[in-house]
């Protein structure tokens, strides 16, 4: 493989292990399309990490810059015995159920501090480093080399196994693999251009991510009106006996089903909150809570680090 060396500074400061950074983030783009100049990867639905490994020593951040290696004992221990150089990766922490990333699952580990608690959900939880882009390698900072010299690398160091895998990259063919992922009913795509550097801590249209919109069930645990219309939803979902909150959701509904909700909900309002665990409401806020049994069919994009929905539409009222 052929390669002149490049430095990529900003300012005087060098990637380099152990100083943490903020990755890279795609755009969105709304729609899968086809280029021959574009390699496209499977979007896992996870946890941002980025694998920093100096003098045979792991340190995991995540995209905030904050130290995770407590949190996933397993992986720092594979990803030494895999390298005995230098080496910065980027990739997506995931927790597998029935073959698919399950993002409640993941949040758990990564949310756990306590040694206990983490050596239980270890065992109790596995999860899966699926790598996407090398940063740093053999004293070499690698972010203005382009993506396509950063994913050979990255494909011909590494082969996959458990917990260690590399994601596959598709040249062209994004709407194929686009049609893969709805049919599996995974998280959505990413588009990095072929030439693309890696720009850190920058949003970039080099890269897309291409989301397959899910939708959910959900129960209206409570609501805030304007008038005599429902103008917010508070969302819940139970699991096993727990009535789990979910987020807000007002986008989406007509002036007229606005108007219904109104009604029908302030028939069945209570005097305590149904959430299993209470939420922070600001005081100004005035909450109507109600018995969880109207449910709605919300549009989301994907949940966010603290479980919940983002960018939830309601689509349907099943009054």
């Amino acid at each position: 493989m052929r390669f002149l060396w490049k430095k990529y500074f900003k300012g005087d400061c060098m990637v380099e292990p152990f100083v943490p950074f903020m990755p890279m983030e795609p755009k969105t783009c709304r729609e899968a399309f086809d280029d021959r100049d574009t390699g496209f990867q499977v979007k896992w639905d996870g946890v941002r990490i980025l694998a920093h490994i100096k003098d045979g020593q792991v340190q995991l951040y995540n995209r905030k810059k904050r130290l995770k290696t407590r949190q996933y004992p397993e992986i720092a221990q594979a990803l030494k015995s895999l390298f005995n150089q230098d080496i910065i990766l980027d990739g997506e922490m995931v927790a597998l159920k029935e073959g698919k990333p399950n993002f409640p699952e993941i949040i758990r580990r990564d949310f756990a501090t306590d040694t206990g608690t983490i050596k239980h959900l270890a065992k109790l939880i596995p999860v899966t480093y699926v790598l996407f882009d090398l940063v740093f390698y053999q004293d070499k900072d690698l972010t203005a080399c382009s993506f396509k010299y950063r994913d050979e690398l990255l494909k011909s160091l590494i082969m996959s196994k458990d917990p260690i895998v590399v994601t596959d990259t598709i040249h062209n063919h994004g709407t194929r693999l686009f049609s893969v992922v709805k049919e599996a009913q995974l998280e959505g795509i990413v588009a990095k251009k072929l030439d693309s550097p890696y720009r850190i801590g920058k949003k970039s249209p080099d890269w897309l991510k291409i989301k397959n919109f899910r939708t959910l069930a959900a129960l209206v645990g409570g609501f805030i009106h304007e008038g005599r219309q429902a103008r917010s939803l508070l969302l819940g979902a139970y699991q096993g006996t727990e009535f789990v909150y979910l987020g807000r959701a007002g986008s989406g509904l007509s002036r007229e089903m606005a108007s219904l909700l109104f009604e029908k909900l302030n028939k069945i309002k209570v005097s305590h909150c149904p959430f299993t665990v209470s939420l922070q409401i600001n005081k100004k806020e005035q909450i109507s809570w109600v018995k969880p049994s109207v449910e709605v069919i919300v549009e989301y994009m994907e949940f966010s680090d603290d479980g919940l929905l983002r960018h939830p539409v309601i689509k349907e009222v099943i009054i």
